[in-house]
């Protein structure tokens, strides 16, 4: 009968956490958030435990962030089902403050980071070995160091292990699909009279894809109008594999008049007659190479080939023992290393105006006018349009035209959008090497104190290969045509065909060449290696004196740490001379730290007027290498007990993080964070400010004012890039948290408790790089000049980029209440068994407020309880629980849990989506686990019992609100009812 999450102590009678029943009867323990020993597991700071049997009731959770995301206190950001965004890994995000801010620890020390964001895959950490799982809440860097700002996840692995154990375990959906084998085995000896112990752990996982056209809600892409009404299927990208160009009438403002003179007015008429009702024309190719008006309809279907499931290939190694020469030298090993191979895979390569070259963008491409590509009619149009082309010079409304110096050149310049499906999807192959060693001695030195000693060095590798890219300069060289004397078509660039340039058909449906698929199309290499070092010396002392309340508890000692990480991208990618994944520029770089910290626990009284009270502190003064410098934390706590059966406790604590090495040098990177503009809405033509500022940026982009206004300048196929980079400068996120709240386990209630617990954690300094919605806002909104400057558009009008350099800049900050209650009730005698029990556990979390401002001083916050969407991200309900009922007759046990996550609405209220509130989703899940016999236990289940299909909202790159596949998935079961089984034989 076991209680998932079960807060502190478990109430008599009740199922006892797993670190009781390892540390032996009548032994202390050390518990998570204090390095002093106590003979129980209550601490001032709220303490969720997860224990073996809780993992094991979960649907084959050999992946431990399967059992994580169900915790209310976490927030799920990566995992198996994350695959734009994803990375491949899987991380746990405490409060949703980010998984930088969460500190994740392997039996109390720090694990190995995944990449240079210093961030633990928690693919790396076997769940068949794990005792149980703490998480703390609250700041615990006063104990830990850096990172603990949110709390700390503290993995208990198994240890002193004799004997010989073989798991394994199968998951598959009732489709048939989303499969995952696991198989595991554990062998340990004692020896010497059990002085000694070695423990060697394997295990071997299979995850296999599921895309996301094997799901009816994620089939299709959908698309936002943001009108209301709901997200529809209407093609999706317009990016499309047959190509699309863009033509606009030349306009201009002349004489003094305000009104846009139209300088070809038989465009239209000209290339397809009411083809467009303004001046902006779309165009999409046949197969001919003839052209039609462009509608929605006619957008790419990115979705069907996107990994709903990204598989998964890992094998890990854990061996680890220790050996006792006498009571004052103990040494101690671990080791662990672990290959974790991920996919990620993308649609095929968009490539348009707006794709990275370089500093900035690939801009227009140049159409030969009289290419065999082209149908007949279309290259008479086209030869028409370019020998019209003026050049216009001068501010409106008193410009001057003349002709083009391009006019008669035989070319057209046009906007574009291409897809390139012949090459393939975009295949992002990760594959990890990570070691860890851990030595170390440990021993007492006399008079109550001991002492433990260890260095540690972990190191990771990734190997990054990438499909399905295109070179951008190959393309352009490609698609730019000319004739040779003889006739025949060819690059025009001389030096191109000099590099073995070919030409390249994009109008048109699949009239890639072979040569051309060969020529543009490229594989890109990043390479990632990370390594944590760490040497740490620790003396305590359980109970240093008496002064008849208990002993008093002392932990001083000292500790270096270095973080050292490198990226290292091919040509390709750190030229910017990529379409496909993002480019990069190299990353490299570290720090070190060095700290000394102490902590003390003082009983005051003991069953005296009261039943108990306590105080505790804890401070650490660390000294780092870079910019951060001297840096001092600290924490005070207290327990007070009036009485047995109730207990109140509080902690304040000063907490820090220091930047990670990707923060502070990371090479200059683009991604696609969305669209923020304002200057194609009506506003901008009635609205002063705002109306000066967009003319102030077309003129310096040389883009026609006439097309302020023009909603096309800004729809949802405009898409910008967002450059952003390190910052060697940072200093560290410092946070100010705090928790109090009671523990009630009334003797009168036999194998009752409930705790309440309130929690507030505000950080000031936080790291990040200015969201693009911010920057549009402040400027658009706000009409400040500095974030304006942020903002370059195209020649078109549209954004081109937008910069934001990694400041610390913000601040965060939110608060809620922890609830967790347990209760088991013994039956009596049932079905021929007399220790039949009915158990009920708890957890629940209600979330108060959840804000960010971006850039301090500003009045911009964002507001994410209870909300989701293109700023806030996945949604963060107001409320969230499990509740877990078990019934055990026996040797078999049967448990239902029920895991609610509370509705949540959009967090832009000034735009008006198709999916504006997610109603709260309940899941249920079924476990059934017996003894067949004394060496072998089986479980069998099923989850999403009701089989219940995700919320659907669009992704913000379709106009709406979602995240990917059309929900989101890192939070909602994307998968629907899934069975398991699973099977452990000791020997």
């Amino acid at each position: 009968m076991s209680s998932p999450v079960f807060a502190q102590a478990a109430p008599p009678g009740a199922a006892v956490p797993a670190a009781q029943d390892d540390a032996g009867a009548g032994s202390e323990i050390v518990v998570t958030g204090s390095r002093i020993a106590r003979p129980d597991l209550e601490g001032t700071s709220p303490i969720a435990v997860v224990s073996s049997q809780d993992i094991a009731l979960k649907a084959a959770s050999a992946n431990i962030e399967n059992v994580l995301n169900d915790l209310p206190q976490v927030t799920a950001t990566t995992s198996s089902t994350s695959n734009n965004p994803g990375g491949g890994v899987a991380t746990v995000n405490l409060r949703g403050l980010g998984s930088q801010r969460t500190l994740v620890l392997v039996d109390g020390r720090r694990y190995m980071s995944y990449d240079v964001s210093q961030v633990v895959d928690l693919n790396t950490i076997p769940a068949s070995l794990i005792s149980r799982v703490d998480v703390v809440t609250g700041g615990q860097s006063a104990v830990y160091g850096s990172d603990a700002i949110a709390g700390v996840v503290n993995f208990v692995l198994k240890r002193d292990f004799s004997g010989v154990e073989l798991g394994s375990s199968y998951r598959v959906t009732e489709r048939g699909d989303a499969q995952i084998w696991d198989i595991n085995g554990t062998m340990g000896a004692n020896f010497d009279d059990n002085r000694g112990n070695v423990t060697l752990f394997v295990d071997y996982l299979k995850r296999k894809p599921t895309f996301a056209g094997q799901r009816d809600f994620s089939r299709n892409a959908l698309s936002d109008n943001q009108d209301g009404s709901a997200p529809f299927a209407a093609g999706g990208s317009g990016s499309v594999p047959q190509g699309r160009i863009l033509l606009q009438n030349q306009t201009a403002q002349v004489g003094g008049s305000t009104t846009p003179v139209v300088l070809n007015p038989g465009l239209n008429a000209r290339l397809n007659n009411g083809c467009a009702t303004s001046n902006t024309i779309y165009q999409v190719f046949t197969p001919a190479g003839a052209s039609t008006c462009y509608t929605a309809a006619d957008g790419y279907n990115f979705n069907p080939v996107n990994y709903l499931q990204v598989p998964q290939e890992r094998f890990l190694v854990s061996a680890m023992g220790e050996y006792e020469i006498n009571e004052h030298f103990r040494p101690y090993f671990e080791a662990q290393f672990a290959n974790n191979r991920v996919n990620t895979q993308l649609a095929a390569t968009p490539i348009s105006n707006g794709t990275p070259f370089g500093s900035g963008t690939t801009g227009p491409i140049s159409i030969q006018t009289n290419s065999p590509y082209l149908s007949a009619a279309l290259r008479t149009a086209l030869t028409a349009y370019d020998q019209n082309e003026v050049t216009c010079t001068g501010t409106a409304p008193n410009q001057t035209c003349a002709p083009a110096a391009t006019r008669g050149d035989g070319y057209v310049r046009a906007n574009f959008n291409y897809r390139t499906t012949q090459l393939g999807g975009r295949l992002n192959q990760d594959e990890r090497n990570a070691f860890r060693i851990v030595t170390g001695m440990k021993g007492d030195i006399g008079a109550g104190f001991s002492y433990d000693g260890y260095y540690m060095y972990a190191r990771t590798k990734n190997s990054q290969r990438q499909d399905g890219n295109v070179a951008i300069d190959r393309f352009l060289a490609g698609v730019q045509t000319s004739f040779d004397a003889a006739g025949n078509l060819q690059c025009a660039s001389a030096s191109a065909r000099a590099a073995g340039c070919v030409p390249v058909n994009i109008f048109g449906l699949n009239r890639l060449s072979p040569e051309a698929i060969t020529y543009i199309g490229i594989g890109a290499t990043n390479l990632e290696q990370y390594t944590t070092q760490v040497a740490s010396f620790v003396v305590t002392n359980p109970s240093l004196v008496d002064f008849g309340a208990g002993g008093v508890g002392l932990a001083v000692g000292a500790e270096w740490r270095n973080e050292a990480g490198s990226v290292t991208p091919d040509e390709y990618l750190s030229s910017g001379n990529v379409a496909g994944f993002n480019p990069g520029q190299p990353t490299a770089g570290s720090y070190s730290v060095r700290e000394f910290f102490g902590e003390l626990r003082v009983p005051l009284l003991t069953d005296t007027i009261i039943h108990r009270l306590e105080l505790n502190a804890a401070a650490r003064a660390s000294h780092y290498s870079n910019a951060p410098g001297n840096v001092f934390t600290w924490s005070a706590g207290g327990q007070l007990a009036p009485i047995r059966d109730l207990t109140f406790r509080g902690q304040y604590q000063k907490a820090i993080r220091g930047p990670s090495v990707n923060e502070l040098f990371l090479g200059n990177t683009v991604s696609f964070n969305g669209n923020a503009d304002q200057c194609g809405l009506a506003k901008a033509l009635t609205n002063t400010q705002l109306n000066t500022i967009c003319r102030a940026q077309f003129a310096a982009a040389g883009a026609p004012a006439s097309l302020i206004g023009n909603a096309g300048i800004q729809g949802t196929d405009v898409n910008p890039l967002t450059f952003t980079g390190g910052n060697r400068n940072l200093r560290e996120e410092e946070a100010r948290t705090y928790t109090f709240g009671g523990v009630f386990q009334p003797s009168f209630i036999p194998r009752f408790s409930v705790t309440v617990d309130y929690y507030n954690i505000k950080i000031d300094g936080y790291i990040g790089s200015v969201p693009t919605d911010t920057i549009g806002s402040l400027c658009f909104d706000k009409f400040n000049q500095t974030y304006c400057n942020l903002i370059t558009r195209n020649s078109s009008g549209q954004i081109d980029s937008f910069a934001s350099t990694l400041q610390n800049t913000g601040g965060l900050k939110t608060s809620g209440i922890d609830i967790t209650a347990g209760y088991t009730q013994p039956l009596g005698a049932i079905l021929g068994t007399d220790n039949a029990r009915l158990g009920f556990s708890f957890s629940g979390t209600r979330l108060l407020n959840l804000k960010l401002t971006p850039v301090i001083g500003e009045d911009t916050v964002i507001s994410c309880a209870g909300r989701f969407g293109a700023q806030c991200g996945v949604p963060t309900p107001k409320w969230k629980h499990t509740l877990r009922t078990t019934l055990g007759i026996g040797d078999i046990a049967g448990s239902l849990q029920w895991r609610y996550i509370g509705k949540a609405r959009d967090d832009d209220d000034a735009t008006l989506y198709g999916s504006e509130t997610i109603k709260g989703y309940s899941y249920f899940d079924l476990t059934a686990t017996f003894d067949a016999t004394e060496t072998f236990q089986m479980n069998v289940g099923v989850s999403n019992l009701f089989d219940k299909t995700p919320p659907l909202s669009a992704s913000t790159q379709q106009g709406g609100n979602g995240e990917q596949s059309n929900t989101f998935p890192t939070l909602y079961d994307v998968l629907g009812r899934a069975f398991f089984v699973s099977g452990r034989l000791r020997f």
